[in-house]
C-alpha cells in the first residue's frame, strides 16, 4: 500500500469518526451533558486531590536530581529485568507507588531534561503502566468491595503483571544507544513554581481526557443493548467508572484484567502527558493486553492460594 492510498484511507476513517461523532453527540445530547459532568465531577472529587500533589513531587524529584542519584544502586536489576539504565527502574518504582500517569510522566520529564534517550524513555513509558496502592485497596478493596483484602490482592496481581510485561518489552523494543543531551540544570529558587506548572498542565489534560470518556461511557450506556456490555464497554473505556459497575457482580480475576489494561481513559492521558517524547500507539495498547491478560491469570492464581470472598 503506498503512502498516498494510505493516507486517503486514514483521512477517510477520520471523516467516519467525525460523522459518527456529531450524529451521536446530537442524538445523545442529554447523555453527553450529564456524562461531561459527571467527568468534571469525578475529576474535582477524586482525580484532582489524589493525583495533583503526586504529580508535584514526582516533578520535583525529577528536575531536582534526586531520582538520578538514588536510583543508582538500581543499575544491576533494572538491566537485568527490563534492559534499562538505573533511572528506569526508578521510575517504575515511582510508578507504581503513584499510579498509572506519574510512571509514563516522569520518563518524559527525563527525556526532556537528558536524562534519558528517546529509545530508553518511550520503553520505559510503555512498562510503568500500573493501578497505585490507593486506588486498588482504598477504593476497590475498602470503599467499592468492603474487603481491602481483594485490594491487596489486586495490587499483587498488578505488580506480576507490570514485572512480566515489562520483561517482554525490555527484549521487545530496542534500547537507546544515543549520546544524552546536555541536562539543563534548573534554578534552586524556580523548581517548585516550575514543578507546579509542570503538574498543573498534566493534570489538566488528563482531566479533559476523563470527561472525554465519560461522556462517551454516558452514550455507549444510551446505545447499548445489554447492561453487560454496558459494563465491559465502561471499563474498557474508563476504568474507575468501569469498576464501580464492575465490583460485586463479576470476578475479580474479570477487574484485575481491566486494571491491567488500564482503560482508553488512562491511555489517553499518558499520550497527553508525554510532552514531545512520542511511543507507538499500536504497540502501546498490545502490551496494555498482555498486560491485563497476565494480570487476570495472576488474580486467579493468587485467589485459588489465597481464597477471598467476592
Amino acid at each position: 500500500m503506498n503512502g498516498k492510498k494510505y493516507f486517503e484511507i486514514r483521512k477517510t476513517i477520520h471523516l467516519l469518526m467525525i460523522a459518527v461523532g456529531v450524529f451521536l453527540s446530537i442524538r445523545c445530547a442529554e447523555e453527553c451533558t450529564q456524562g461531561i459532568r459527571k467527568g468534571i465531577l469525578f475529576c474535582i472529587e477524586v482525580l484532582v486531590p489524589s493525583l495533583f500533589l503526586l504529580m508535584v513531587l514526582s516533578s520535583y524529584i525529577v528536575k531536582s536530581g534526586v531520582m538520578q542519584t538514588v536510583a543508582k544502586p538500581l543499575r544491576a536489576p533494572s538491566r537485568l529485568l527490563f534492559h534499562l539504565p538505573h533511572e528506569g527502574l526508578a521510575v517504575i518504582l515511582l510508578g507504581v507507588i503513584g499510579g498509572y500517569p506519574v510512571g509514563a510522566r516522569c520518563a518524559a520529564m527525563l527525556y526532556e531534561q537528558g536524562d534519558l534517550n528517546e529509545e530508553d524513555a518511550a520503553k520505559t513509558s510503555c512498562i510503568a503502566f500500573c493501578a497505585g496502592p490507593g486506588f486498588l485497596v482504598n477504593y476497590i478493596g475498602g470503599a467499592l468491595l468492603g474487603l481491602p483484602a481483594a485490594g491487596w490482592l489486586l495490587l499483587a496481581s498488578q505488580v506480576v503483571g507490570l514485572t512480566v510485561t515489562g520483561m517482554i518489552i525490555g527484549r521487545a523494543l530496542p534500547s537507546g544507544t544515543a549520546v544524552r543531551h546536555a541536562r539543563r540544570q534548573t534554578a534552586g529558587s524556580n523548581l517548585l513554581l516550575t514543578s507546579v506548572n509542570d503538574a498543573s498542565h498534566a493534570v489538566f489534560r488528563m482531566c479533559a481526557m476523563v470527561v472525554l470518556c465519560a461522556a462517551m461511557i454516558e452514550v455507549v450506556a444510551a446505545v447499548s443493548p445489554g447492561e453487560q456490555l454496558t459494563d465491559i464497554a465502561s471499563a474498557a473505556i474508563e476504568i474507575t467508572e468501569g469498576c464501580h459497575r464492575m465490583c460485586g457482580a463479576y470476578p475479580l480475576y474479570i477487574i484485575a484484567f481491566f486494571v491491567g489494561f488500564g482503560g482508553i481513559s488512562v491511555h489517553l492521558q499518558i499520550y497527553a502527558g508525554l510532552g514531545r517524547l512520542t511511543v507507538n500507539k499500536g504497540l502501546f495498547f498490545l502490551f496494555r493486553i498482555i498486560q491485563g491478560i497476565i494480570t487476570a491469570a495472576a488474580a486467579y492464581i493468587l485467589l485459588m492460594i489465597f481464597p477471598t470472598a467476592q
